[in-house]
Parts: C-alpha cells; sequence; structure tokens
C-alpha cells in the first residue's frame, strides 16, 4: 500500500482532523483530571462537606488575624485544612477562609493543639477551586476524549476499508447493463459502420458456422468518428442485434491512483464479459487508455498505463473461439490508439461513423420533432439543407433549444421559426448580439442592403438555394445569409464555383450600387473569396496560365517570387469577372433587392415561402435567370481557351 502522502487529499485531511481532535479530547480531559483535586474516598463525613461545597467557604476570603481572634474567643467550630489554606465554620454558621502566612514544618501540630484547646474540629480536605462551569467543562471534555477515541476507530476502519477496496479494485467494478433492445434499423445513418459491423453480427448469431470452417472469430472493433455521432447508440445497437449482453465502460475506468488497481479492473471486466456471454464489452472514450510510453516508471516497474494496456493485450489474446466476446472500442481519434491494439486480431475492424448526410438529417429531425409538441406542417427539407455538418447529438440540442425558445415565450407549440433561431445560435455562436443595440437606422439599412445582394445574386446566379435572411446580429456576424448546396457531394463545377465568388462579392457590391460607397464588413467576404480564387488557380485545375499543373504539388523551392505573382494575377482576374457579373445581376434585380430589403428592415429575417416570394421569378424554360450575360461570356471564354 501506498505510504500516507499518497493518498487522496480527502483521506488525508479526515485522519489528521481527527488524530487533532483526539489529542484535544485527551489533553481537556487530562488537564481537569490532574487539577481536579481528588485524593480518594474523604475520611469523614465533616471533609466530604468542605470538599463538596469549597466554594462557599473559598468565596468569603478573610485576613488571617480575624481567624486568630475567633479561636481565641471560642467562636470557631471546625476547620478545613489544605495545605496553608483554612476553611473555617464558626459557632454562628458563618463560612470564611483564610491563608497563613506559612506553612513550614510543624503546622499541623500546631493546629492540633489550638483544636484540642479551644474545642473546634480539624481535618484535612483538598479543595476544588473550580466553579460548576469548569468542572461541567471537565466532564464534557471526558465524554468528548471517549466519543473522540470512538469516532477515530470507526472512520479509521472506513479508510482502511476504502484503500482495500480501491487497491483490490472492486470499487470500480464493471457490471452488467440491462440487455439493449435498440436494433440498427433504430439508428439513423451510420449505414457504412453498420455494414462494417454485420459480419459481427453474422458470428455471434451462429458462431459454429464460421468455426466449422476454421475462421476465427471478431475480437474487437473501433468505432471512430466525430463526437455526437451516435457510437454509443450504435453499439447497444449491435447488442440489441446478437441479443447478447452489453457492458459500458471508459476509458478513464482503468485509472486509478493505486498501482495494480487499473490491472485488477481489466481482470474483473473481461471475467464478467466471459461469465455473461455472449457479451459486447463497450470502451467509451477509448483513446482514453493511452499509448505505451518509455518514461514514467515506478518502483522498478513499467508505468500504469503500459501495464493496463499489456493486460488488454494479453485478455483479448486469450479470448476462446467460442467464448463470443467482442469489445467495441469508441473514440474521436483513432491516432491516439496504441499500435499494439490495432494489429491484426485484436481491434482490427474500424468502423467510421460519420455525419449524418442531408437525408439522415430530414429522418433526425422528423424524429427529434415528434419527442416535442411541434406545429404540424414543417419544411424539415429545408431544416435538412440548412444543418449541413451537424451531428446527431447538435440537431437533438438544437431541437431542445427550439422548445425552451418556445416556453420561454409562452408558446403552445414549437414553431419553424423557433428551430430557425436555434439552428442560427447553434451555428454561428450564441445568442443576438448586444451589438443590435447600437445600429442605427442607416446601419440597419446598409446591413439589409448588404445581405440583400448576397441573396439575390447568390439566387440568380445558381450558387445555391437561398434558405433564410436576417440581419440579427450573432457573434461576429451583422448579418446573415443561408445558402445551401442542392447535394452534398464532395464535387464543385466551375459554374458553381465563379458563382459562389459572385456571391461573396454581392455584399460589397450593393452597398456600392446603392450608396456610391462601401464598408469594412465585407472584409470576410474579401478574404473567403480570395482564397477560393486561389485554390482554382493553384490547385483545382481552373487556370488558363498554368493548366494542369498544380503548384500545391510543386516543390516550394520551384514556387518562385514570379509564379506566385501569376498565379495571384490570375486569381484577381477570377475576381473581376466575378464581379461583373455580379453587378450586372444586380442591376437586373434592382427591384427585388429593394423588396427583400424592406421586407428585412421591417422583420429583421425572412425566409421559406415569404424568402422566395421576393426572389427573381424563374424564366420560360423553368430554370431560374442564373447565367448573366457577363459570366456566360466569362464561361464560353474559357471553353474555347480550352
Amino acid at each position: 500500500m501506498k505510504p500516507f502522502a499518497s493518498w487522496p487529499r480527502w483521506v488525508q485531511v479526515v485522519a489528521g482532523a481527527l488524530a487533532g481532535f483526539s489529542v484535544f479530547g485527551a489533553a481537556v480531559a487530562f488537564d481537569y483530571h490532574a487539577t481536579s483535586g481528588s485524593a480518594g474516598a474523604p475520611r469523614t463525613e465533616l471533609a466530604a462537606q468542605f470538599e463538596r461545597e469549597a466554594p462557599s467557604w473559598l468565596d468569603h476570603p478573610r485576613n488571617v488575624s480575624d481567624f486568630a481572634q475567633a479561636v481565641a474567643a471560642g467562636e470557631v467550630a471546625a476547620v478545613g485544612v489544605d495545605g496553608d489554606r483554612l476553611l473555617v465554620t464558626t459557632r454562628a454558621g458563618d463560612r470564611y477562609s483564610t491563608q497563613l502566612l506559612s506553612s513550614r514544618d510543624g503546622l499541623k501540630e500546631r493546629l492540633e493543639a489550638m483544636s484540642r484547646e479551644h474545642g473546634f474540629a480539624l481535618t484535612p480536605v483538598r479543595v476544588d477551586e473550580r466553579s460548576t462551569g469548569e468542572k461541567i467543562l471537565a466532564s464534557a471534555g471526558t465524554v468528548l476524549q471517549r466519543a473522540m477515541g470512538l469516532l477515530t476507530v470507526v472512520v479509521m476502519a472506513l479508510i482502511v476499508v476504502y484503500l482495500v477496496r480501491q487497491t483490490q479494485g472492486s470499487g470500480g467494478k464493471a457490471k452488467l447493463a440491462e440487455r439493449p433492445t435498440t436494433r440498427f434499423d433504430d439508428v439513423i445513418g451510420s449505414a457504412e459502420a453498420k455494414a462494417a459491423l454485420q459480419q459481427v453480427t453474422a458470428f455471434m448469431r451462429d458462431p459454429q458456422k464460421y468455426l466449422a470452417l476454421g475462421a476465427k472469430p471478431p475480437r474487437g472493433v473501433l468505432l471512430e468518428g466525430p463526437p455526437g455521432t451516435g457510437k454509443t447508440l450504435l453499439a447497444r445497437a449491435l447488442a440489441g442485434e446478437c441479443g447478447a449482453n452489453f457492458i459500458a465502460v471508459d476509458g478513464s475506468h482503468f485509472s486509478s491512483m493505486f498501482y495494480g488497481a487499473g490491472i485488477t479492473k481489466v481482470r474483473e471486466l473481461f471475467a464478467t464479459a466471459r461469465k455473461h456471454a455472449p457479451c459486447i464489452v463497450f470502451i467509451d472514450e477509448f483513446d482514453g487508455i493511452g499509448k505505451r510510453s518509455t518514461g514514467a516508471k515506478v518502483a522498478g516497474g513499467q508505468s500504469e498505463e503500459n501495464r493496463i494496456i499489456n493486460k488488454l493485450l494479453v485478455e483479448m489474446d486469450g479470448f476462446e473461439a467460442s467464448e463470443n466476446v467482442v469489445v467495441i472500442g469508441a473514440t474521436n481519434h483513432v491516432g491516439n490508439v496504441d499500435e499494439a491494439l490495432r494489429r491484426p486480431g485484436r481491434f482490427d475492424l474500424v468502423a467510421r461513423v460519420a455525419l449524418p448526410n442531408v437525408h439522415e438529417r430530414h429522418a433526425l429531425f422528423a424524429l427529434c420533432l415528434a419527442r416535442v409538441k411541434a406545429e404540424p406542417g414543417f419544411d424539415l427539407e429545408a431544416l435538412a439543407r440548412s444543418s449541413s455538418g451537424l451531428s446527431h447529438a447538435d440537431i437533438t440540442n438544437v431541437v431542445n433549444r427550439a422548445a425552451v425558445m418556445a416556453a420561454e415565450e409562452g408558446r403552445e407549440e414549437v414553431t419553424q421559426e423557433h428551430v430557425h433561431r436555434a439552428l442560427e445560435a447553434h451555428q454561428l455562436g450564441g445568442e443576438v448580439s448586444s451589438v443590435k443595440a447600437m445600429f442605427t437606422p442607416e446601419a440597419r439599412h446598409r446591413i439589409a442592403i448588404h445581405e440583400s445582394g448576397h441573396a439575390v445574386v447568390a439566387h440568380v446566379l445558381g450558387a445555391g438555394t437561398v434558405e433564410r435572411v436576417t440581419i440579427e446580429p450573432r457573434g461576429q456576424a451583422l448579418g446573415v445569409t443561408f445558402v445551401t448546396r442542392e447535394n452534398e457531394i464532395p464535387l464543385y463545377g466551375e459554374h458553381e464555383l465563379r458563382s459562389r465568388l459572385a456571391m461573396m462579392l454581392a455584399g460589397r457590391e450593393a452597398e456600392l450600387m446603392v450608396f456610391g460607397n462601401t464598408t469594412s464588413g465585407a472584409s470576410d467576404d474579401l478574404k473567403r473569396a480570395s482564397e477560393l480564387a486561389v485554390d482554382m488557380v493553384s490547385a483545382m485545375g481552373f487556370s488558363r496560365e498554368f493548366g494542369l499543373l498544380s503548384l500545391h504539388g510543386v516543390p516550394e523551392k520551384l514556387v518562385g517570387p514570379h509564379i506566385q505573382e501569376r498565379a495571384l494575377a490570375e486569381a484577381r482576374t477570377l475576381l473581376e469577372e466575378a464581379q461583373s457579373a455580379c453587378r450586372e445581376a444586380l442591376h437586373r434585380h434592382r427591384d427585388a433587392l429593394h423588396r427583400l430589403t424592406d421586407a428585412l428592415l421591417q422583420h429583421e429575417t425572412v425566409s421559406g415561402a415569404a424568402l422566395r416570394a421576393l426572389l427573381p421569378v424563374t424564366d420560360d424554360s423553368g430554370t431560374p435567370a442564373l447565367h448573366a450575360p457577363a459570366l456566360r461570356v466569362a464561361l464560353q471564354g474559357d471553353a474555347q481557351a480550352a
């Protein structure tokens, strides 16, 4: 067992306090008993009275000359002697004390002679000078000493039991969870991970079928993916599909302040799993177990982390084919898992759990909205398109936040507007900024023109679907235009990229067209547009200057200033062409720009059918009036150059 200095801080404090209280109680009791004056049982009833009622004498001190005169006059009835202190009782019943000038040898004989001569009683006593309160305190000291002694024994026994349980690892013993009823069909999305887990499901359902062919059973699976994507739910669904028992722990379960306790926890975990096979052992935050290290050695041995990993490997290697136990590890950082754990025969199957796509988000919103009191007629497709990049947990949180907003407003149902506002708060980082209170009418008008410019050009040039426009400031944004793609396939055509360039520049161009000047509000738009233009020229193959050459694949030493200048010049040309197309689109649809601006100034946020009614209409071919002449000329020029 480790020394006292390595015990938990609370154990040290309790033990120290108990020891201190015990010493204090003992000292108090000793002090009062040492001064109590108890000298055994009294010899006579008179002595007992003197000792029992001593304060009635001590509270009335007199000079020794008064005592001498009373003795000579025969007025003294009894005298109690405590050293050179006398307790005197007169024949009239008066009580007082006096102090002799000296307690030299012979005092006892002289007092006895005076007693015989003048006829008063004389007895030795031991006087307790304490008051009643002090006597009570003395008794309390005795009680305190005994109580603290008993409490010390009890608490120290509890501490010993705690230390023993921690050392043995029984304090964190893994237990079976309730057998899951979740199935793969209950888990929305995660198609890739489900497919990877099918071989585990098939083996656990009918292991003999595979063992007859000499196939080795799966031992471990790593579920890897971003936080909130449903890895725990997927592990439970696997157990439900297999009809297996389920044990869930996390990577920190094996950590302990006692050397060797983590090893015991690993042993107990797998013993429990084998006893209740078929069994799924789920270890969340699996990377918390860590990697082997060469440092942090203790007492001439390996570090505790190394020993835990080694024990885990030994237990997994010891699985018999018929034991039907599979370990599922979930992690957001598969690179932090020790390589020995990922080798074939251990956690050799990695199942990627991805963020939900647009169809899966549609189903997730439907599921989450069914759990709250939502109004009918939700546009789930718009919500799914607007929530790109959100995980299962994010969508659950958004709907819950929308329900909270509705409750705060006293509404009886959650509306689409509540969900959109919750989605904005999640994506933009918070509620409406306090900057809104400082907006002047001129600033609001300029922001409305800026965002309307983004929306009109995005719609006209086909940069995407305009879902929502708002001039409510959130985070660092004074206003936001939400534009989504028709699909989430990571393939971008040149038409789409040029349209997105024009959309990014549209806010600034709208300000210039209406006010004749612009502001710093377009700085982030210009930054993102410049980054996209440079990537189109240097990496995506949309360059007239470099053709198929990707500058990202050229060694840095070969990319001299001359090549950089040519790349930047062509990127600037792309931006100027996008600017020309943007200006033409804004001039052609100036009325739509101002209609949307007026709606924003009135309502601050426009979305759904109201927004679609304000954007430019489609032409006779059924497609939006997407391609302004300037953009078409630029694209035709690219095709001819190619």
